[in-house]
């Protein structure tokens, strides 16, 4: 399995991710408006590395037990607010990348909205802040909301 992720590359931060916080927060409008303009290219420079990598092989999952339909669900999800269509997801991509949680827009408002919609699933601040602080994959992620389910089933 490691063999897969070493010739496989993993989202992972864009160089750009740690020029966020600059002094241009410092400023009311103005900064505002530089800090907006350099949040939006480190999200299409995150975005771009899931269609430049392209598709992710069938066999990374292989060795997963998990339900397909959440998968599914949670990448159609994924794609409509955030990613072109086609793109794919490794099983140990970061969720807080996948939905662009630190560096989006809205859109990752409305992953997580959409997320507690579709899959039954509550994703309160504590959650998403623990989803980021521990950089849970998505095979993880998934676990999660089964185990919820399985609990909201019982």
């Amino acid at each position: 399995m490691s063999s897969l992720i070493e010739s496989f590359p993993l989202l992972h931060d864009p160089p750009e991710s740690s020029q966020l916080e600059t002094w241009f927060h410092r400023f009311p409008v103005v900064g505002w408006l530089f800090a907006y303009q350099r949040q939006l290219q480190t999200e299409k420079a995150l975005v771009d590395q899931a269609v430049s990598r392209g598709p992710v092989p069938d066999s990374a999952w292989a060795n997963y037990t998990y339900d397909e339909s959440v998968r599914q669900t949670i990448e159609q999800i994924v794609i409509d607010y955030a990613y072109p269509k086609g793109s794919t997801f490794h099983p140990l991509d970061p969720v807080e990348l996948m939905f662009v949680l630190r560096y989006g827009d809205l859109n990752e408002v409305e992953i997580v909205e959409e997320i507690e919609k579709r899959l039954r699933f509550k994703m309160d601040d504590s959650l998403i802040a623990k989803l980021v602080k521990e950089r849970t994959t998505f095979i993880d992620f998934i676990r999660i909301i089964e185990n919820n389910q399985r609990t909201l089933d019982s």
